[in-house]
Parts: C-alpha cells; sequence; structure tokens
C-alpha cells in the first residue's frame, strides 16, 4: 500500500480524505489535500468535510465511499 501525503503541508492522508478529495476536486487526481488544507481551499470548515465523509458513507451513493451497514 502507497502512503499518500498532503500536497501542500505533507501530512499522511486517510483513505477517507482521498476520497473526499476525488469526489469534490478531480476524480483522476493522482494528488491530494488533506481535510485542513481542502476545507481552506473551498472556504470550508474541516467539521462540515468530515459530515460529508459521514454522509457519503451512510447514503452509498458514492463509490469512492465504503456503505456503512447497521449493526445488528
Amino acid at each position: 500500500m502507497t502512503n499518500h501525503t498532503c500536497m501542500h503541508c505533507g501530512a499522511v492522508l486517510s483513505g477517507d480524505e482521498i476520497a473526499l478529495y476525488k469526489k469534490l476536486v478531480y476524480r483522476e487526481s493522482s494528488q491530494y489535500l488533506c481535510l485542513d488544507c481542502l476545507a481552506a481551499n473551498l472556504d470550508t470548515t474541516r467539521d462540515k468535510l468530515n459530515q460529508l465523509i459521514i454522509y457519503f458513507h451512510r447514503t452509498g451513493i458514492c463509490s469512492l465511499f465504503a456503505k456503512w451497514e447497521k449493526p445488528q
């Protein structure tokens, strides 16, 4: 597995950060921004980006995010 880092600050990225960058910026990108840098770039907050990640996981409407199943 390759470790990806933020192209602005160098922070190590999670899979969700990469998926969100691809969803919001450019699907075919091979360089990414961490949530803090992406939030600054998009003039929003890290919390709102985290809410989007949760939304995409829960709904399963985007193939970049694995759908979260309800525990039984």
